[in-house]
């Protein structure tokens, strides 16, 4: 592979032969010849730009793969305009689809989905969008990485397929899947993924956690997941990663292998995806670690990728630790970098997971955001809930309530022009199962004024308006927001705890603030009998309705 389409070569420096150099007594006029010939190739070389050692330049083309062999066959036109990126710089393809950009070993360099064009997929539903570049492969002592590519090819192509794309789409949106061992991957295959299959969205993806450090297991969930049938991408998460490696490469290399760059972009319609790996891998000496964090050439993606985007647009960050409330930065700086560069983009959103508790948090001043308006950050409930832990159900699968009180689910994004909403889907529940209620079963009509009801509404926005009222005809009494643990998971929580010993893991201590329950007290004066209590919950995205029946009795 050429270095440079000089017709000079450069040669590593060498001891200069003193013989070799004409001498005067030689024809002048080849020895004025070949001076001339130095000369110019010293002026080609000041030109050149100096590559990093082990680097060089690679090209290619990204064309229309008329055949669908993904092959550049003759008459397979280039398409102009694409981005490709090494990680860190991008260009866009010329007039005829060409491009070239630097590359080294233990690198990858991959397409920029445009809008209106697809790449193929795996049979997974993985896109491939990549080519991978490692010499020697990448992984630990624990687990197969990623096996030895060798060199580029001489012309790194990508090749991509003409699609129709609207302004308005559905994306499916998990958080953790992370299984411990095949038997999870069940739990996931039976409680999420086999009511989905056939969904209609454009894609979907995992924010990272993808296994709970079981590598082993990066494949069958790949292969689950994709009998979806959707392409999906997948996130890097801190159980994702070979603790047993000593490099932050080869800690990534059973992920690449099976995933291919744990970050890059992509459009659909006119929003864009950043895919984030925020996990920094720290080794001091024997000690492995993980701190949040990008890393230099990630951030100059994000840099360079952001110049690229009008600013009216939506971007959205997937990635799986969130940038605040979690594991700390191993770097504020550049935290404060990165918010710098989200804030010069007005419809900037993130979507992480990592927390197991499904909630909306408005990034402000008080974080370091220098933004005009807060930075929407979402955190996204878990297919795996509280790590499959719980009282299983009758077709063996734990409940695994997360301890907010959120139960196991998923969402569905909807995005449309530079607008979107996000619906939470509990698993194997309706649609309408948006919240639950929680008040005493029975109660004395004397104890009915100092009875508090709660409501945990899974998915409502902070600034939601929740109501209550008994029976059909009664008042709307509104409901306060609270932070304290909610008493419907407590009372599940302690039920568990009471059962001595159990085959299951049992579910773990509530969350002191679930970020999303509403508080209000009965009315007094209920008559004895049957009541029904109605829950109302509107934000700007969505209405909520949920019920629950409770018996009011005569004081004995």
């Amino acid at each position: 592979m050429k270095e440079n389409q000089s017709t000079c070569i450069r040669h590593a420096p060498q001891e200069i032969n003193h013989n070799s150099i004409p001498k005067t007594n030689q024809s002048l006029p080849g020895f004025l010849a070949l001076t001339g010939v130095l000369f110019l190739c010293w002026l080609v070389l000041l030109a050149t730009p100096v590559l990093a050692a082990g680097q060089s330049n690679i090209t290619g083309i990204v064309f229309h793969d008329l055949n669908e062999n993904n092959q550049h066959d003759s008459g397979e036109p280039g398409i102009p305009g694409v981005l490709v990126s090494n990680g860190k710089d991008m260009v866009a393809t010329d007039g005829e689809g060409r491009y070239e950009i630097s590359s080294d070993d233990n690198s990858v360099v991959f397409v920029i989905k445009p809008r209106d064009w697809k790449t193929s997929v795996d049979n997974n539903g993985i896109p491939q969008f990549y080519h991978l570049r490692s010499s020697n492969g990448a992984g630990g002592a624990k687990y197969p990485g990623l096996k030895p590519t060798g060199s580029f090819p001489e012309s790194v192509d990508f090749a991509l397929y003409p699609q129709e794309e609207s302004d308005r789409f559905r994306a499916v949106v998990f958080g953790d899947t992370q299984p411990r061992d095949g038997k999870e991957v069940n739990y996931i295959a039976h409680d999420t993924v086999e009511e989905l299959i056939g969904v209609e969205a454009a894609f979907g993806f995992t924010l990272g956690d993808l296994v709970f450090d079981n590598l082993h297991l990066l494949q069958s969930i790949a292969e689950v997941v994709g009998q979806i049938g959707l392409p999906w991408h997948h996130v890097m998460g801190n159980h994702d990663i070979d603790y047993s490696a000593e490099s932050n490469w080869n800690a990534r290399g059973a992920y690449h292998q099976t995933f291919g760059p744990s970050y890059y972009a992509f459009t659909w319609g006119s929003a864009h995806f950043v895919v984030v790996d925020n996990i920094r891998w720290v080794q001091e000496g024997e000690k492995r670690y993980y701190r949040t964090g990008l890393g230099e050439a990630q951030m100059s993606f994000i840099r360079n990728y952001l110049e690229q985007v009008p600013e009216d647009e939506l971007v959205m960050f997937l990635m799986h630790i969130p940038w605040v409330g979690s594991t700390p930065w191993k770097d504020e700086a550049e935290r404060e970098e990165l918010f710098s560069l989200l804030a010069s983009h007005p419809h900037t959103v993130s979507l992480a997971a990592h927390m197991h508790r499904h909630y909306h948090r408005f990034i402000g001043p008080g974080d370091g955001w220098p933004g005009e308006k807060p930075h929407h950050l979402m955190s996204m409930g878990t297919v795996c809930g509280a790590w499959w832990a719980g009282a299983p159900d009758e077709y063996g699968i734990p409940h695994s309530m997360m301890r907010d009180g959120a139960p196991t689910g998923y969402g569905f994004l909807e995005v449309s022009g530079n607008e979107w909403k996000l619906r939470y889907k509990a698993a194997r529940r309706p649609a309408d199962f948006q919240m639950h209620i929680y008040a005493p079963d029975e109660l004395p009509s004397s104890a009915a004024d100092s009875t508090e009801v709660f409501a945990n509404v899974f998915n409502a926005l902070p600034d939601a308006q929740v109501q209550m009222r008994i029976g059909k005809s009664g008042p709307w009494l509104p409901m306060s927001r609270v932070k304290k643990e909610d008493p419907f998971y407590t009372a599940m929580h302690q039920r568990e705890h009471s059962y001595g010993d159990v085959s299951w893991r049992k579910s773990g201590p509530p969350n002191p603030d679930p970020r999303h329950l509403w508080q209000a007290v009965l009315p007094g004066g209920l008559d004895a009998g049957a009541h029904t209590i109605t829950v109302r919950a509107e934000d700007e995205w969505y209405s909520y309705e949920g019920r629950r029946i409770i018996r009011v009795t005569d004081p004995k």
